[in-house]
């Protein structure tokens, strides 16, 4: 009772208040402090960052993890736009390989824009870059 419900103590000494019924609130708080602690414990494996903002007290357990789902969605949803936008780009850029696609590039038909060699020397450095996350994470 001395850790999990010390508010109770007086009112058991002086008789307002059953031992049993004490017990049994000191049980239940000891039960949510161990759910808190297992959250917390959670928290710092998945984000230490808001777990340090819970520890500093800036934050509730609550809040953080309300804050920790809002973040996991985001980056589902980045990670979906990404793909997309890869799926869209890369296959058409590989179909037109070998062909004689390029040599027919006119600036005059450019939508957006003509295609400069700076275009294209970023486009080879992403290309490179995706390449690299390919191998790391050993996709096909």
């Amino acid at each position: 009772m001395l850790q999990h419900a010390a508010d109770l103590v007086d009112p058991v000494i002086s008789g307002a208040m059953g031992l049993d019924e004490a017990y049994t609130v000191a049980r239940e708080n000891k039960a949510k402090a161990s759910s808190a602690e297992v959250q917390l414990a959670r928290l710092r494996e998945e984000d230490p960052e808001l777990a340090e903002r819970v520890t500093e007290g800036a934050l509730t357990l609550a809040g953080a993890w309300a804050e920790r789902t809002e973040r996991v969605e985001e980056d589902k949803r980045q990670r979906r736009v990404a793909t997309r936008l890869l799926d869209e780009l890369v296959p058409p850029l590989a179909q037109a390989r070998g062909t004689r696609t390029f040599a027919r590039y006119d600036p005059a038909f450019a939508g957006s824009g003509p295609i400069t060699r700076e275009t294209i020397a970023h486009a080879m450095t992403a290309l490179t870059e995706m390449d690299q996350v390919w191998q790391e994470r050993d996709l096909p």
